[in-house]
């Protein structure tokens, strides 16, 4: 069920910067030991990986967010956080720009290995939507800097390596993804759809997404190739409706996209067959989220620019079955909101909209339990049992729904 109404984007924007500036600051990270192996305990939240380090003397949380270029935190500027001289302008999922300054980070103890140099942007935007789970993210600078990694998101392990050769073993007849640099230092692989191949990103920080598309390239392609689009027509479930767009950088959105939903039987991936698949085109950037990583380890391979996946007992048949009939997903509310804390949004001729609610409803309670806040609601959005739901309109009529 979570899936069906939370997805997390922590990190979709646009970088404006040099070549030359972006090498500059990926050159200058340091690592404290050379021609090492290590192994790190790791957390996973809904297949995305978080590492444990240590900053100034305290454990904090950073997912490794192969979306993101370069590493960034979430929060409030902190006073051992020192100026750089270097910034980036930055554009969100609502295309509002910003030009933000990288902090130099005191040493980054990870495991027995310590980063010394790592620059991060620092901003609060999505501090709302974590709830302490997270305080910043790796980017794939670390991947371009050197680093080999391997994820075991069954056992929950990192092994981290600046060895080009270590895993070669390991990745012998595994299913692998060469990879191309997209958008300065993010890595982008092709997705078989059965409509088309397709060249996405491998975005490790889209918490719980799956396979996504986008609106605006589907539409170039209905328009350029009408054979293509009578054969995407098929595969499509739900067409020309709109969504709230995904949480930008710097907050919550308040503007509204058109999209469709695809169903697709079979999308082939690495030598992988993910079955029964539902496909969305509400993001503003085509990707693979993380929940791929709930049935495959990963290894990422920066010296042959390759993912290799390593299927949990060998499966390279995995059933997906994400179907979204609920169209659904809650939203904060504004802070200075005194009707409630969530809001819905209502995706038209979805379960949600047939029981009756509609965008803008407020969540009173999940199990009877009161939302008066967002992480309240995060918290209980992790239990997979059916639930309970309250909603109240703005005019004070309650509904209640179950799922």
């Amino acid at each position: 069920m979570k899936k069906y109404i939370l997805t997390i984007l922590l990190l979709v924007v646009v970088m404006s910067f040099s070549a030359t500036a972006q090498k500059h600051l990926v050159n200058g990270i340091k690592f404290s030991r050379h021609h090492f192996v290590d192994t790190v305990k790791i957390k996973m939240w809904d297949g995305a990986v978080i590492i444990p380090v240590e900053i100034n003397g305290q454990t904090r949380n950073l997912l490794f967010d192969s979306g993101a270029s370069l590493g960034f935190w979430i929060g409030e500027e902190e006073e051992w956080m020192t100026p750089s001289g270097d910034s980036i302008t930055v554009r969100d999922a609502k295309k509002i720009s910003k030009e933000m300054e990288f902090k130099k980070f005191p040493p980054i103890k990870m495991g027995n290995i310590v980063i010394e140099n790592y620059p991060m942007v620092v901003d609060n935007g999505m501090i709302e939507y974590l709830c302490d789970r997270i305080d910043g993210a790796f980017g794939y600078d670390l991947v371009v800097r050197g680093l080999s990694f391997k994820f075991d998101t069954k056992d929950s392990l990192m092994i981290v390596t600046d060895r080009k050769h270590f895993f070669s073993k390991e990745e012998k007849l595994q299913p692998t993804l060469k990879y191309k640099w997209y958008h300065k230092f993010r890595p982008q692989i092709w997705v078989h759809f059965p409509f088309h191949r397709i060249k996405i990103s491998f975005d490790s920080g889209a918490i719980g997404g799956g396979f996504d598309l986008t609106e605006d390239l589907m539409r170039i392609w209905e328009d350029s190739d009408p054979e293509l689009g009578q054969k995407m027509d098929e595969y499509t479930v739900l067409k020309d409706t709109t969504v709230f767009t995904n949480a930008g950088f710097f907050g919550r959105p308040s503007d509204t996209i058109p999209y469709r939903i695809f169903h697709c039987p079979e999308v082939e991936m690495g030598g992988i067959t993910f079955t029964d698949v539902w496909v969305s085109t509400d993001k503003r950037t085509g990707k693979v989220g993380s929940s791929i990583l709930e049935h495959n380890s990963l290894i990422i391979n920066g010296n042959k620019r390759q993912l290799v996946l390593l299927p949990h007992e060998g499966k390279m048949v995995q059933n997906v079955g994400n179907k979204d009939t609920v169209g659904l997903k809650l939203i904060p509310a504004d802070k200075n909101d005194t009707l409630g804390a969530m809001k819905a949004v209502v995706r038209k001729d979805g379960d949600a909209y047939k029981k009756g609610i509609r965008s803008g409803d407020y969540l009173e309670s999940v199990n009877g339990v009161e939302i008066t806040e967002y992480c309240t609601y995060l918290n209980l959005s992790m239990d997979t049992t059916v639930r309970r739901f309250v909603f109240r309109s703005p005019d004070g009529t309650r509904k209640e729904v179950e799922w």
